[in-house]
């Protein structure tokens, strides 16, 4: 029970907004590094990991969003001003955050496929 009170902390639920985009700022900062690495080895190998680990922790912070909406109802936030509203408001801002980080990761990914990483 201690942990279900945690995840709904003001601070615990404005890191379903924030955990995401720094998921992606993060995987960009390390593919960049990696980038000429995988261009002298030519293995992209670490550019994938990367990507996919990025992914799966985007994955699991949307879970995390889904769940904390499910455990105060699966209804749209309306303009009542009560927490259970404001808990809703948070968690499904923290869905659409995730699912456009996991897009800009997913993208990214595409593009470490198809590019080599030693093309400028």
């Amino acid at each position: 029970m201690v942990q279900a009170e945690q995840a709904t902390t003001p601070k615990g639920m404005w890191l379903l907004i924030v955990a995401a985009p720094v998921i992606v700022a993060i995987q960009m900062q390390i593919n960049f590094v990696l980038v000429s690495l995988a261009c002298t080895a030519h293995r992209r190998v670490a550019l994938y990991v990367v990507t996919v680990v990025a992914l799966l922790l985007t994955i699991a912070t949307g879970w995390i969003a889904v769940s904390v909406w499910r455990r105060v109802g699966t209804e749209w936030p309306a303009e009542r001003d009560d927490l259970t509203d404001r808990v809703r408001f948070i968690s499904v801002l923290g869905m659409l955050s995730t699912g456009m980080s996991f897009l800009v990761i997913l993208a990214q990914g595409i593009a470490t496929i198809q590019f080599d990483p030693c093309q400028l």
